[in-house]
């Protein structure tokens, strides 16, 4: 069969005249609503009768999609599509186009796009669109007449241009014509297994230093011969699981068989010491992973294995290879560990595509998460990818800013409108305030409301999300860890990428050692670099980086030369200079940064106590005390004087049970976290164990507690039994005092002392001793608990075992809490009382209950907590009051 040359021809027959006025008139295209027909490989094609004028469109950024698969043919990516067994599952084609300009401005321009199967005359399916200038244009097409099956197709366009530099399609006549395979999905074909693998760089690209951008290449020997018209592709992932290269082989067969596949990884990006991962696929289906760990050495060690289905590599690798929408998220920083966690749940939630693909319905969950970060953008960004990347089935997307729905005083605008949203809340921290506290039981009641299908996540800092949670323990039980992801400090192959990225916005660019340059300094700056946004690299470029290039460039200057461009857009390494970038920035940039990372530990160290009731003065003291630590920091750095602060010892009275230990336990924590204290545990201690026989031992053994409490906190519980109300000198309490006080007046003693006791005592020891006094200038007076306060700590010690109160039962509760308040003493143990009440009293008769009831065993028979089972408590308590049995007080106490 001779082949014909590329043809187009019409249906209607046209005399020499009309001809001779179309040549004059330039129509060579079909006319307006003709059916005409086209030759392509010795085949004759037919188009459909659509709308034609002389106008056209102009596009760019096409992205040709079948199902969840696509490729993007102005950026390299092979355009081929995968069919599975189903090779008849509901997929339909579509064509986006990022920018489309119409030769009109003020008209719309008709296009028509047609999918062939090579050697088939009728079109498989079809799109008929008006376009216009703009953003965003997507074409979908017709159903398909036929399943696709593997073979040679192509896309036939009408009414566009595309006459650029970097052209994505072939001219064909009067149209446009766009190639591509469609190939058996890797899914039911056998592997090859791999027998070896080598990894190394050229020795040439490593003579400007090890660490640049460039070529990685890989051989993989397989234990049999490479079958033939198969796909074989190589996505190399950096150590953050962010996709750095790939490359891909068509093997089409040769005369001989072949064993071994050779890859080249080309990567603008610098090539960071550390582990890199690469995924085999076949035909798009992920089949070995292979793992080496770069040094900055020629060759690099490496070792592989087969994938399975359930492999977190397996998952990430083939969602990204087949699936735009993961394709979002492949350049988010902070996200090493995350990657692969939403890979492994959105395999626990893919049931719904196979729903889809056998006509079922889709299984709806209401999903509630959170995004904890420090930069509300970053969170934001990813809540946005949720529900696509996770199968959500949501059908639209809100934020909800809550500082602005606090003022609005409006929350069921979009309450009421919520279904079938994945709804994102922002500003979340308002909701724990006093104004903000009814907009948290109107989301609570709507996240009970299992009726209503939707999804909501939280967006905020790590300190924030957790505020909101022990604001609402059932926003806490909804929110299941599973769905808490929480962006990481970025890596530093992720911080020098960023700086390349920077750079990329200008003209110039980076030499190979000036390359190698940037990624050590970064690795040795990265304390402070972690910490920086993607403006704070964008004005070291500017400002550092081309700044000292300019300066370099008008320093070598020779008038009357002509020096050539490419020599002026080139980064030396003599140009890259981070230390002294930073060290310019120091009374801003640097300390910036540190006192970010310094608020991020102390709040980490602070959220137990803000967990924790009441202590509002003790809690507002602290913070003051991280901000005067900040301030007088930047004094010093500004060369201005600052008075020795040193640390500050405390005083805590109040009744028992009021915290005292607790928060002295969390103090050592946050003084640790400071920097104040080297180590930040708690040494408790008191009188018995301080006074010896005689004053010898008694020194020895405060000699032996001081240095047991170095880096501590010492918690001296009632401290005014050291000294007894005689005035008499060889008292050896008195000796006890007089060995503290030289260790007090330290201006970094490396320990921190805290006084506790009733307040009464504790005041006339302090005045007896005006020296010791001024050693302790903070005092925090821990009250006793009120009826409230001691309900909320009774609430949330059963909610974290998971009990509820039923209402007739948390109103009793009440009543003796109330009655117990109203007949304390000054040994009343506050918090310690309700937690005993509750677990020696409530919850041994809750017991009793449910195990003589021979219920059904239900969830709620084993949570529930009854009216009579405080009854029954409240009687056990009376009981053990009148048998005179009660625990006898003892001398002193333990907070």
């Amino acid at each position: 069969m001779i082949k014909k040359q590329d043809t187009v021809s019409y249906n209607e027959k046209k005399s020499f005249e009309h001809l001779l006025n179309d040549f004059l008139q330039d129509k060579t295209s079909c006319p307006e609503s003709s059916l005409c027909t086209f030759s392509h490989k010795g085949c004759t094609y037919i188009v459909p009768e659509h709308e034609r004028n002389s106008l056209t469109t102009e596009f760019s950024d096409l992205r040709f999609s079948w199902g969840k698969q696509s490729f993007v043919p102005g950026q390299g990516e092979a355009a081929r599509f995968f069919v599975g067994p189903e090779a008849g599952e509901p997929a339909g084609f579509s064509l986006n186009m990022e920018e489309t300009i119409c030769s009109d401005d003020d008209a719309s321009c008709p296009t028509a796009f047609y999918i062939y199967r090579e050697g088939e005359p009728e079109p498989l399916a079809e799109c008929q669109e008006k376009q216009i200038t703009g953003y965003g244009s997507q074409n979908d097409f017709s159903a398909l007449k036929s399943p696709l099956t593997p073979g040679c197709y192509f896309l036939l366009a009408d009414g566009l241009t595309d006459d650029g530099e970097n052209a994505v399609f072939q001219p064909l006549g009067n149209y446009l014509y766009l190639p591509f395979r469609v190939m058996e999905s890797g899914e039911t074909l056998k592997h090859p297994v791999v027998k070896a693998v080598e990894v190394s760089r050229p020795q040439e690209e490593l003579a400007d230093g090890p660490y640049t951008s460039g070529i990685v290449r890989m051989s993989v020997c397989f234990s049999a011969p490479l079958p033939v018209h198969r796909e074989f592709s190589a996505l190399c992932f950096t150590q953050d699981w962010r996709l750095l290269s790939q490359d891909v082989r068509l093997f089409t067969g040769h005369r001989s068989e072949k064993y071994s596949l050779h890859f080249r990884f080309r990567s603008e990006l610098i090539w960071m010491p550390g582990r890199y991962t690469v995924i085999l696929t076949h035909n798009r289906e992920p089949f070995a992973a292979v793992v080496f760990e770069y040094d900055g050495m020629p060759e690099a060690a490496v070792s592989w294995q087969a994938l399975t289905q359930t492999d977190a590599e397996y998952l990430w690798g083939k969602y990204l290879a087949t699936d735009k929408d993961w394709k979002c998220i492949q350049n988010f920083v902070g996200m090493g560990k995350l990657r692969l966690r939403l890979a492994d749940l959105a395999r626990q939630s893919s049931y719904n595509d196979c729903c889809e693909a056998l006509c079922l319905p889709e299984l709806r969950e209401n999903i509630y998460a959170a995004v904890l970060s420090d930069e509300p953008f970053y969170a934001k960004r990813l809540a946005y990818c949720l529900p696509l990347l996770l199968h959500y089935c949501t059908t639209g997307r809100k934020q909800v800013d809550c500082a602005e729905w606090l003022e609005n005083n409006s929350p069921e605008d979009w309450l009421e409108e919520r279904s079938g949203l994945a709804v994102t809340l922002y500003n979340i921290q308002v909701l724990c305030t006093d104004r903000g506290r009814d907009l948290l039981e109107r989301l609570e009641e709507a996240v009970e409301d299992t009726f209503r299908f939707w999804a909501l996540t939280l967006c905020g800092t790590e300190q924030e999300v957790e505020q909101v949670l022990s604001c609402s323990p059932l926003l806490a039980r909804a929110i299941r860890p599973e769905y808490r992801f929480g962006l990481e400090q970025p890596s530093v192959a992720e911080v020098v990428h960023s700086f390349q990225q920077a750079l990329e916005e200008t003209e110039y660019r980076l030499e190979a050692a000036a390359q190698d340059e940037l990624a050590r300094q970064a690795v040795e700056y990265y304390e402070v670099l972690g910490l920086w946004q993607k403006d704070d690299y964008t004005r070291f470029v500017l400002k550092g980086l081309l700044g000292r290039v300019k300066q370099r460039v008008r320093r070598n200057y020779v008038p009357g030369s002509k020096p050539e461009r490419s020599g002026l857009i080139r980064v030396k390494a003599e140009d890259v200079v981070i230390g002294e970038w930073l060290q310019s920035q120091g009374t801003v940039q640097d300390f910036a940064s540190e006192s970010k990372m310094l608020r991020r530990v102390f709040e980490e160290s602070k959220k137990e106590l803000d967990a924790m009731v009441g202590l509002s003065d003790l809690k507002e003291a602290l913070h003051t005390t991280f901000c005067r630590m900040l301030f007088n920091e930047q004094r010093r750095r500004m060369g201005l004087p600052v008075e020795d602060e040193g640390i500050h010892h405390v005083v805590f009275t109040g009744n028992p049970g009021t915290g005292k230990t607790t928060v002295a336990r969390l103090l050592g924590k946050i003084y640790h976290a400071l920097g104040l204290l080297s180590k930040g545990e708690v040494i408790t201690t008191e009188r018995r164990e301080l006074v010896g026989e005689y004053i010898g031992e008694t020194e020895n053994k405060m000699n032996a507690l001081f240095q047991r409490a170095r880096g501590q906190v010492l918690f001296i519980d009632e401290a005014y039994s050291l000294c007894t109300d005689s005035s008499d000198r060889r008292d050896f309490g008195h000796h006890i005092i007089e060995s503290l006080l030289p260790m007090l007046t330290k201006p970094n003693p490396d320990m921190l002392v805290v006084l506790a006791g009733y307040p009464e005592e504790m005041e006339r020891m302090l005045q007896s001793n005006p020296g010791l006094k001024s050693r302790f200038p903070y005092h925090f007076h821990f009250a006793d608990y009120g009826a409230d306060e001691l309900m909320q700590i009774a609430r949330n010690t059963l909610e974290r075992e998971a009990y509820v109160l039923v209402p007739e039962a948390e109103v009793l509760l009440r009543q003796a809490v109330e009655e117990a308040l109203e007949h304390k003493d000054r040994h009343f143990a506050n918090a310690r009382w309700i937690k005993t009440f509750l677990v020696s009293g409530v919850l041994p008769a809750m017991a009793r209950r449910v195990m003589q009831a021979g219920s059904v065993a239900t969830v709620e028979l084993y949570r529930n907590i009854t009216r009579a089972d405080v009854e029954e408590a409240m009687r056990t308590q009376v009981k053990v009051r009148a048998s005179g049995t009660a625990s006898p007080r003892r001398i002193g106490f333990r907070a």
